[in-house]
């Protein structure tokens, strides 16, 4: 290989060695890159700009991965400490005609710098919220023997605490630092500190985003909408005549952009850090269906059921004698619920273009580097081919051929298959079913019981594994602008379900996922989701001899050979209510 081709091919084969101006630039980020057990994200940006939004989303991100998260938000602590000081006073500086007292209410007068009373209030409020959040890592963070415990328990020793507030001058967020660091001193511990900034100049965003503000922040409870507008853009002015941006790089910061159409990221190594990245990326406001489902029933499932439907029949226990492979095809009803959620989602992505139609052309809707599905040309009679889909659509599946053959519809969609789907790994126990290995490993299976999250299969993987690999999944779906189906099992669903009910992680195996049954979710304005359930087959004999059978263990539910049964829901899980300061 010549000298030139090698070059452009593999670049310089010297030995790397750091010279002292390397050494030199590399000392700020080795010193960033210290993975500290301690995080405190400080959030900044003025009113209305999505700070509370970001926040719910971290809170409930970072509790689902299992890490210890808490909010503390500024705006909750100055409405109660105005209360309380109205009350005591009789002060009347919260509103006019102190019609709001009682919840803290204030006014745009409240934060004009000239009411030097309210100026008072508003830095002890803020060092009251930042000396709770020190206070609450110390105390979380070391609860673990981070010596002789799994990773995911390490995990409990990563503590977060968000500060949501304005902190919109360079004294403000000086102070911050300051403070962090006199208390680790004390503390003898260290604790890094990220400023996420949310920035929007868009004007017409930040029109709906202040709409969206006075309907759900308790200082305008009980206000006349056109009066809390006004009095919200007051509020802004006096904000936007003291405001600075951050420009200073020494700093670990986010800079987010308009709700993630840009995000600026600037001296973030840490581990943790790092992880709040590309989830910053793919959240947004946007109103999207995502659609979780099992992979449709096999032949060797639907003969295993029906033995078992057989044995209570006869009241004659027996053991489970069929096994289920990873490389099962669907059987009859697993192709019906096939064809089934084809028209289903069809449909749903018909109805969801309608709403969008009027705003936004489909093809504005693909996002990234993620396919949401193939668009149809615009000069083509759709009616002489139906494969084409009408709508983009992201489906993902796992890599096991019934979760592919469930994905593979009549309408074209490309099938984003990952591994990273596919089911908990049993290891040295795969093939067996709970009562085999209740049999066999009764000290394995005793500790299964007191602990079915953290207990790993003998060389295979525990629930807690999975939040590992499906990080990328949820960031991904999260992301997308138009509908995103995932075909899975019960393990990985129990799990991404956990996420977008905000169930404590640790209670995801008792989470029952029927199958041939749909979740739909659709975000709500502040963060949750609103869930509902749509089964697509009719019960049967099978899903009659499923109820009449006895399981050895409801919790957790490993296999797709339980949990079949239909669950009648449509509730809305919301994340943590607070508002920005």
């Amino acid at each position: 290989m010549s000298s030139a081709r090698a070059y452009y091919e593999k670049g310089s084969v010297e030995l790397a060695i750091e010279t002292p101006v390397m050494a030199q630039r590399l000392e700020k980020r080795r010193h960033l890159t210290s993975n500290s057990e301690r995080l405190l994200i400080v959030l900044v940006g003025l009113p209305a700009r999505g700070k509370s939004f970001l926040s719910r989303k971290l809170l409930n991100y970072l509790t689902w991965r299992g890490n210890q998260c808490r909010i503390f938000n500024v705006g909750k602590y100055r409405r109660e400490a105005a209360s309380q000081l109205a009350h005591e006073s009789h002060d009347h500086f919260i509103d006019k005609d102190g019609t709001r007292q009682k919840v803290g209410a204030c006014d745009a007068n409240f934060f004009d710098d000239s009411n030097q009373q309210a100026a008072k209030l508003r830095q002890r409020v803020a060092h009251l919220a930042l000396m709770d959040a020190l206070e609450w890592l110390e105390n979380a963070s070391g609860a673990v023997d981070s010596r002789d415990s799994t990773h995911s328990l390490r995990r409990q020793n990563q503590c977060v605490a968000i500060f949501d507030a304005t902190n919109s001058t360079k004294q403000r967020r000086a102070w911050i630092l300051q403070t962090c660091k006199e208390r680790d001193e004390e503390s003898e511990k260290s604790t890094g500190v990220v400023f996420v900034e949310s920035i929007c100049n868009d004007k017409e965003l930040l029109v709906e985003n202040m709409h969206h503000k006075i309907t759900s922040c308790p200082d305008f409870d009980g206000v006349d909408r056109k009066e809390a507008l006004a009095d919200l853009q007051q509020r802004v002015e006096k904000y936007e005549s003291r405001y600075e941006p951050i420009d200073d790089d020494a700093l670990s910061y986010i800079q987010i952009f308009n709700l993630s159409s840009k995000i600026l990221v600037n001296h973030v190594y840490g581990r943790l850090a790092k992880v709040i990245v590309p989830a910053f990326m793919g959240w947004h406001t946007g109103s999207r269906p995502i659609y979780l489902c099992r992979a449709g029933e096999t032949e060797a499932m639907q003969r295993c059921i029906m033995n078992n439907g057989e044995h209570s029949a006869t009241r004659e226990p027996q053991a489970n004698t069929v096994k289920r492979m990873r490389g099962d095809s669907l059987g009859p009803r697993g192709l019906a619920f096939r064809d089934s959620l084809c028209d289903f989602i069809e449909q749903e992505g018909l109805d969801f273009m309608n709403q969008k139609l009027s705003k936004i052309h489909p093809r504005d809707m693909e996002t990234g580097t993620s396919i949401s599905g193939l668009l149809p040309d615009p000069n083509c009679d759709l009616d002489d081919d139906s494969s084409i889909p009408q709508f983009p659509c992201l489906v993902m599946s796992s890599t096991m051929p019934r979760a592919l053959e469930t994905a593979s519809w009549r309408l074209e969609f490309p099938i984003k298959d990952v591994s990273n789907l596919n089911p908990l790994d049993m290891g040295d126990f795969a093939g067996m079913d709970l009562e085999e290995i209740k049999e066999q490993h009764p000290e394995w299976y005793g500790q299964l019981e007191r602990d079915p999250f953290h207990t790993r299969f003998p060389g295979g993987e525990s629930y807690s594994d999975l939040i590992n690999r499906l990080e990328s999944v949820v960031v991904d779906v999260e992301q997308q602008l138009g509908p995103a189906v995932v075909v899975s099992h019960v393990s990985v669903l129990q799990v991404l379900v956990a996420y977008f009910r905000s169930t404590p992680i640790a209670q995801c195996t008792s989470i029952e996922v029927p199958m041939h049954t749909v979740f739909k979710f659709v975000p709500l304005r502040g963060g949750g989701w609103l869930e509902s359930h749509h089964k697509l087959l009719p019960d049967d004999l099978v899903t009659q001899s499923c109820q009449e059978s006895p399981s050895p263990m409801k919790q957790p539910i490993w296999g797709d050979s339980h949990s079949c049964l239909p669950q009648k829901l449509n509730r809305a899980y919301s994340l943590p209510s607070f508002e920005s300061r």
